[in-house]
C-alpha cells in the first residue's frame, strides 16, 4: 500500500505543473503553480511520510544494514533505481531524483531558451546526499532495533528486504518532498524577479536564503507534522499494537527531527536552484 500512496502523490505533483510541449523543443515547458497550490501538494505528502516513518519506526532491523556508510542500503536502492529509471521516473520535470544514479543534464539559459520567470529550470543540484546523511547519522538511531511492534504481525524476525524496502520508500518520499522546493523557488522568483536577480548575479546565497525563508510557514509545517505523528501513534495503539508507553512521544520526536531537517534541506535546494537560475 505504501508504494501506491507514494505513486499517487508523485502523479499529483507532476500533473499540477501543466506540461506544454513546444514545437521543436527537446524538453517540455513546465509553468509552475502558485504557492497555495504547492503548499496543498506538500500537505498531501505529509501523511505518506508519517505513515512510512511509523511503519519503519516499529520494524526491528540489524544495525549492520547501515554499516560502512550504508553500503547495503545504497546497493539495495541502486538495484531498484535502475528499474525506476527505465520507467522514466527521473525524467525532466518530475521532481524525482535518484540517490545512486547520475542526474539528468541541467538546462542552460540562452537567447533561444531564456526561461522566463514562472517556468521550471532544471538545475544540477540534488539534496539527496544531505537526506542520506541525516537518515544514516540521525534517524536510523531512533528506530527500534530488536523488537517489531506490529499489530498485524507476530513479533518475529523480519526479512532485511522488508526493512530496506521501507527505507527506500521513505527516502524517496523525503527526496520528492524536498525537491518540490525547486518549484517553490521558481514561484518566489517569478513574484520578485528584481529582488532575486541582483542576489543571483552576486551569487549571494545568504541573501537568497533570507529572502526565501518563511518562518511562519515553517512553524506551521512542524505543527502539522507533530499532529500527524500523534494521530498515527494513536491509531496504532487503538488497532492493538503492542507498543511501549513511550511510543507516541518517541514517534513525535522522530517526526520533529525529520521535518526540521527536511525544512533545512528544502531551503538549501531552493537556494541552489536560484543560484543557477540565470545560468
Amino acid at each position: 500500500m505504501v508504494r501506491f500512496i507514494s505513486l499517487s502523490v508523485f502523479v499529483l505533483s507532476v500533473l499540477a505543473f501543466g506540461t506544454v510541449m513546444v514545437h521543436g523543443a527537446s524538453r517540455p515547458i513546465l509553468p509552475v503553480p502558485g504557492l497555495p497550490q504547492i503548499r496543498n501538494i506538500l500537505a498531501q505528502i505529509e501523511a505518506p511520510i508519517i505513515s512510512v516513518l511509523t511503519e519503519r519506526f516499529n520494524l526491528a532491523s540489524d544495525p549492520s544494514l547501515y554499516a560502512n556508510n550504508g553500503s547495503k542500503l545504497r546497493h539495495f536502492i541502486s538495484q531498484q533505481e535502475i528499474i525506476s529509471a527505465a520507467t522514466g521516473r527521473y525524467d525532466y520535470g518530475k521532481l524525482e531524483y535518484p540517490f545512486t544514479l547520475p542526474l539528468i543534464v541541467p538546462d542552460k539559459t540562452s537567447k533561444e531558451n531564456a526561461f522566463p520567470p514562472g517556468r521550471f529550470h532544471q538545475d544540477s543540484y540534488s539534496g539527496n546526499p544531505s537526506i542520506t546523511s541525516f537518515y544514516l547519522d540521525t534517524l536510523v538511531s531512533l528506530f527500534n532495533r530488536s523488537t517489531s511492534f506490529y499489530f498485524h504481525l507476530d513479533n518475529s524476525t523480519v526479512d532485511d528486504d522488508a526493512v530496506l524496502s521501507l527505507d527506500r520508500t521513505l527516502l524517496a518520499l523525503l527526496s520528492h518532498r524536498a525537491h518540490i522546493g525547486k518549484i517553490v523557488a521558481e514561484t518566489k522568483y517569478a513574484a520578485n524577479v528584481t529582488g532575486f536577480t541582483s542576489l543571483i548575479e552576486a551569487q549571494d546565497g545568504a541573501g537568497i536564503r533570507a529572502l526565501v525563508t518563511n518562518t511562519t510557514q515553517e512553524a506551521g509545517v512542524l505543527s502539522q507534522a507533530s499532529a500527524a505523528a500523534d494521530a498515527f501513534a494513536q491509531a496504532w495503539v487503538t488497532s492493538g499494537a503492542s507498543v511501549s508507553d513511550a511510543f507516541a512521544n518517541n514517534l513525535q520526536n522522530a517526526a520533529a527531527k525529520l521535518f526540521k531537517e527536511l525544512i533545512d534541506i528544502t531551503t538549501d535546494i531552493e537556494v541552489q536552484y536560484l543560484l543557477q537560475r540565470l545560468h
